[in-house]
């Protein structure tokens, strides 16, 4: 395909939005592992109107044509929020699909960056679609696995085209697995004794205490879950604050799928000191869904949704002053009683530098890495 045959065009009208959708549909049709989002669902993470991250950012999108037909997308976004934090002037790029040819991919990426530079940043990052707090990252191993909720999927010629072009890979994160039966004997055995470990500990600190979230406290709960781990990532690579605003539309967003049977805090002395969330991957009900359109396929989401089998760990976090009382351990023990319910489950994004931090799962499970993502840089 000729660089110079390709047409790009701003997404601003429904046929431009519509293409945009249709890009992925085409990209992914033969993919057996591939989730496809609903429109509405896809385009709600771009729409300045609707989502509280563009009260602290702002994007532009296109979609690239061959003729008539959609063969390619790009969003490019400056998060003012990251900037300020993080005190750089980096740019984003997202919601990236490409055929494996170079010529599109490159065209996608040059509109990208020149917006950017624009717009003033100094280095593009990503994928970020649109930030680290929704899809990040290229999936460069474990294609055949179907991603979880809020996990990327691509084709594997992906690392090649973005490093094509001159992006390198600056960090990389883990996801890792379990798959299991409910009476699984290895399982049991492992929650037993993850039961006579977390008695020792209680007996050792009495001041700590576990609570289960129920819909009564939830949004209390999620509230203290991120008030402290605001301050518990902050260290973290990439971090950037989720805002009062980002936490009301995230919970808005999940409550449909939240259980609150699988979200604990820890406590010490009535003050919380760690968290552990989990959410029913809406993946799988998605996935089960036939139909091209939103009105097809969104009566039969709500049937799946009752039914899912699996479930992802999307945050663990304990007071760094404390870790040494066994609070990582004490919050795993309610949730391996509770994943018990569920037939395979995932922990995961991982940093690459924080994989030790897994160590207490590992002893109540058996775990391990199956896929790998990678973020990518470049200056500008």
């Amino acid at each position: 395909m000729s660089h110079h045959s390709l047409r790009l065009e701003v997404v601003d009208s429904r046929r431009t939005k519509n293409d945009f959708y249709r890009v992925r549909c085409d990209l992914y049709r033969n993919d057996p592992a591939a989730v496809i989002p609903l429109q509405s669902m896809e385009w709600l993470q771009l729409d300045p109107n609707r989502h509280p991250f563009y009260q602290h950012s702002r994007r532009e999108v296109w979609v690239a044509y061959q003729g008539n037909r959609p063969v390619g997308r790009i969003a490019a976004i400056v998060d003012d929020l990251n900037n300020e934090h993080r005190q750089e002037q980096a740019g984003f790029f997202g919601f990236f699909e490409s055929p494996n040819e170079p010529s599109v991919a490159n065209r996608l990426l040059d509109q990208a960056r020149e917006w950017l530079q624009r717009q003033g940043c100094e280095v593009m990052r990503g994928p970020m679609s649109p930030s680290m707090k929704g899809e990040f990252g290229v999936l460069i191993d474990g294609f055949e696995h179907p991603p979880f909720l809020m996990m990327a999927h691509n084709p594997p010629y992906y690392h090649d085209l973005l490093t094509g072009y001159g992006l390198q890979g600056i960090k990389r994160f883990f996801a890792y697995g379990n798959t299991h039966a409910s009476d699984d004997d290895e399982l049991i055995r492992r929650t037993k004794e993850m039961d006579k470990i977390c008695e020792r500990i209680l007996q050792r600190f009495p001041e700590i205490s576990i609570e289960t979230a129920t819909h009564g406290n939830l949004e209390t709960i999620l509230r203290g879950v991120n008030r402290i781990g605001n301050v518990i990532r902050s260290q973290g690579w990439g971090f950037v604050p989720l805002t009062e605003a980002e936490l009301d539309f995230n919970v808005k967003q999940l409550r449909r799928i939240l259980d609150p049977k699988t979200i604990f805090a820890a406590f010490i002395d009535g003050q919380m000191a760690g968290y552990l969330v989990s959410i029913p991957n809406l993946n799988w009900a998605i996935k089960r869904c036939r139909g091209s359109k939103d009105w097809m396929r969104f009566p039969q989401l709500l049937y799946w949704m009752r039914k899912i089998p699996e479930i992802r760990c999307i945050a663990l976090g304990v007071d760094p002053e404390i870790r040494a009382k066994g609070l990582s351990t004490l919050l795993t023990r309610p949730m391996m009683h509770e994943w018990r319910n569920f037939s395979r489950w995932e922990f995961g994004w991982i940093d690459e530098q924080n994989a030790r931090s897994i160590s207490s799962l590992d002893r109540a499970v058996p775990l391990h890495q199956y896929k790998t993502y990678q973020v990518y840089e470049m200056p500008l």
